[in-house]
């Protein structure tokens, strides 16, 4: 159950939304942008993906057809109109939902994918891309003049075949502002009706790729600054910039903070956390320069309970021959040397967030040290580094995982024997493959993992079709043949991104090989194994595998 909630400052959240209606839908197959806020209405995207209207003192009121077959999300209130985005497997269509869902208006229609849609008087600015492209590696821009509008309509603001734009919003100003890669880098511009002008142009990614709908990375303080995260991959910043161009930063005691920023007169509001606390819903006083970010209700959120580590992880880089490749550094309370877990983000298009994370303080706390790799392929690195393992899935990605190994086994920093890797979902892929060398890994982990690309490609969702083209290279394919390591399967039965039955396929190979494999497939359990039960069979049964394999050595 996901709800709408409301808090201020010194006051405790309370729920926005009745027991019978879950927040989140599943437009674009990831949702986002799932409410909306007026003064006394909220509009919000429920699991069954229809829109409700909620006020205070009443039951909430479905306000588009129950059985139109659409999926809704990205929702935008302003200037007293509701607007959506929906979509179907033939393409999206922007829409002015009625307040009391008598109507409901299409307003720009499309055969491939539409978002954001950002109104300002009858100006409606919204993103477009081609339904064989990523919207993180190809989006256009555009704006009408006045509603509504028809397939295609408005002109083009920014964007292109090589130029990703993503989160536009319309400024207090009157210009349109949004995030470009033009330079390589997402950075902040504005469009001032003729030309378009970098706000702050920094090398450095300042937004995340656009999975989801409704993220916004940047917003507007009331003394006129533009406030906006900086992120290096690993690392992510809040900063200020005023109409000098000057950077400030903000919410200092901040690692790590979610694409979503909001301001209030003088209080910015961000979802952020650290190596030692949980993500909450913080505060920041603009006020004063390098001011801490406070949890608007008071308390700790998480920081000193039991269990988080009593130092951060450390911020590695190992280079070699074909790339740079940054890591976190989780060292046990025993020190180094120790058995070492290398773990692959489930991205490709993912990151290495420095904030804590209690699935690897499981393996920490237990004696292990665990290397996080931001391989190539990851985000906030730049255009460059992001598709860079394009057509090199199974490949690079290996690669990097496997030069952190190397590294900290010549370093001493890890004992030989005890050099695992594990990943979920596409970090899955990646640690099959690892596991199909001989070194330097002693075995591999594989949860919901994507066994074959070529059959993945086929299954995922619409709006995730081309970025399985593009990422799959020779590689291929895991089959029972090339895996030289001993290997843990993790699946859900129900898993409906990676089906369990290509993990069962693989175990069986395995099995008629007589090479050693172990499984743990949990019955009714989706790709994420997000239930607090099933992920905790999920660690046990790594924690077992490993253990079971350093005993068996020497």
């Amino acid at each position: 159950m996901r709800r709408l909630m409301r808090a201020g400052l010194g006051t405790e959240a309370r729920a926005q939304t009745p027991p019978g209606v879950s927040v989140g839908g599943q437009l674009h197959a990831y949702g986002g942008g799932d409410f909306a806020v007026a003064a006394d209405t909220q509009w919000v995207v429920g699991d069954d993906s229809k829109v409700y209207r909620i006020q205070a003192g009443s039951e909430p009121v479905l306000v588009v057809a129950a059985d139109d077959g659409f999926q809704y999300g990205d929702l935008h209130h302003a200037a007293n109109v509701l607007l959506a985005v929906r979509g179907t497997d033939a393409g999206d269509e922007i829409v002015e939902i009625a307040e009391d869902g008598c109507d409901v208006r299409v307003l720009v229609s499309s055969s491939g994918f539409l978002a954001a849609p950002r109104l300002r008087d009858r100006a409606l600015a919204y993103l477009e891309w081609d339904a064989d492209r990523m919207p993180w590696d190809s989006s256009r821009l555009r704006v009408i003049d006045s509603l509504p509008g028809r397939p295609g309509a408005g002109r083009v603001v920014a964007g292109a075949d090589q130029e990703a734009v993503v989160q536009p919003l319309w400024g207090p100003d009157g210009l349109l502002y949004f995030m470009s890669d033009r330079t390589g880098w997402w950075n902040l511009y504005r469009w001032t009706g003729g030309s378009v002008e970098p706000v702050a142009p920094m090398e450095a990614d300042c937004a995340p790729a656009p999975w989801e709908g409704g993220y916004q990375s940047y917003t507007f303080t009331s003394s006129g600054e533009v406030l906006l995260t900086v992120h290096d991959g690993i690392r992510t910043e809040l900063v200020s910039v005023n109409r000098n161009g000057a950077l400030i930063r903000r919410a200092t005691n901040l690692t790590s903070m979610k694409p979503y920023v909001a301001a209030l007169g003088e209080q910015a509001f961000i979802i952020g956390s650290t190596p030692t606390s949980r993500p909450s819903v913080r505060a920041v006083d603009l006020s004063e320069p390098r001011q801490p970010a406070l949890p608007i209700t008071g308390d700790s959120k998480g920081e000193g309970t039991a269990g988080p580590p009593a130092s951060p992880p450390a911020v590695r880089t190992v280079r070699t021959d074909r790339s740079s490749v940054r890591y976190l550094l989780h060292v046990p309370d025993g020190g180094l040397p120790a058995p070492l877990i290398v773990r692959a983000h489930p991205g490709p298009t993912d990151d290495v967030p420095l904030r804590l994370d209690w699935s690897v303080q499981f393996f920490v706390s237990r004696g292990f040290a665990v290397a996080e790799v931001a391989y190539r392929g990851s985000t906030g690195q730049g255009r460059a580094f992001r598709q860079s393992l394009h057509g090199h899935w199974g490949e690079y990605d290996v690669e990097d995982c496997a030069a952190v190994a190397y590294h900290l086994l010549e370093s001493g920093d890890t004992l030989p024997k005890a050099v695992f890797i594990t990943g979920a979902s596409a970090g899955g892929y990646t640690a099959l493959h690892a596991a199909c060398r001989t070194d330097p890994f002693t075995a591999a982990t594989a949860t919901s993992a994507i066994i074959d690309p070529a059959r993945w490609e086929k299954a995922v969702p619409r709006f995730q079709r081309p970025h399985a083209a593009i990422l799959a290279g020779p590689a291929g394919e895991i089959r029972a043949e090339a895996v030289r390591r001993p290997v843990l399967l993790i699946h859900g039965t129900a898993d409906e991104i990676a089906a369990a039955d290509d993990a069962q396929r693989l175990a069986e190979g395995l099995e008629a090989l007589g090479r050693p494999y172990e499984t743990l497939f949990l019955d009714s359990v989706g790709h994420y194994l997000s239930a607090p039960a099933a992920l905790e069979q999920a660690l046990l049964a790594e924690l077992g595998f490993y253990e079971r394999l350093m005993r068996r050595e020497p």
